[in-house]
């Protein structure tokens, strides 16, 4: 899977968008590529998708004076995608009807909270104990899906760890992933996006978990 991207911005946390004030696009219809590296350079926003899923995919026309969330709803009509934040200016697309609407995150409950954290600490250890992937090098974005009984069914990687085999053994411990069973109302899917360590600070898998951000559903 390849990482596209509509612009390179510093990740500062794990809220959505922190700024939404209304501005002029000019985006003509234009394959989806194309059209979200141009919405990108106008708000400073980061699209993280696998390359394929924009693949023959075209943009609906955004014009006038909008807020960077009407403009992203406006650009995204009619291509089956949809977007989820996973940070501040970070969004992944996912099929709409994977995906919540674009917009502020909601505070999750503590219960929620409580889970989440299980949930990166537990693929934390799970990567730290494989020999190639070990996470604190790399940035992608893991999407994964819990069924009932606490399983990982499904698991989707966006982006690359840098190598074949790294990437392997991610998709493999994506994939064995097992939790205590999610809450009914727990939003799905989970995202988590592992980024790298900053310089002078211990090894992730020493302990620190600052390669991680937490997404709310």
């Amino acid at each position: 899977m390849a990482l596209a991207c509509a612009s390179v911005v510093t990740l500062a946390g794990a809220a959505a968008q922190t700024s939404n004030a209304p501005r002029a696009f000019d985006i003509p219809s234009q394959s989806l590529d194309a059209a979200l590296s141009r919405y990108g350079d106008l708000t400073g926003r980061e699209a993280l998708y696998d390359a394929s899923i924009a693949a023959g995919r075209v943009s609906a026309d955004v014009h006038g004076v909008l807020t960077p969330n009407e403009a992203l709803d406006r650009l995204l009509s009619g291509t089956g995608l949809s977007p989820r934040f996973v940070a501040d200016n970070s969004f992944v697309l996912l099929s709409a009807p994977q995906s919540a609407a674009a917009g502020p995150a909601r505070a999750m409950p503590a219960a929620h909270q409580r889970y989440y954290a299980t949930i990166q600490h537990s693929l934390l250890d799970a990567l730290c104990r494989t020999r190639d992937a070990q996470p604190g090098l790399y940035r992608l974005v893991a999407v994964f899906w819990i069924g009932a009984a606490g399983r990982v069914e499904r698991a989707q990687r966006i982006g690359s760890a840098g190598s074949a085999e790294a990437d392997r053994q991610i998709d493999v411990t994506l994939s064995g992933m097992m939790f205590d069973p999610p809450q009914a109302d727990f939003g799905q899917p989970v995202l988590v996006l592992l980024v790298p360590q900053a310089p002078n600070m211990r090894a992730v898998c020493d302990g620190v978990g600052a390669a991680v951000r937490r997404t709310a559903p």
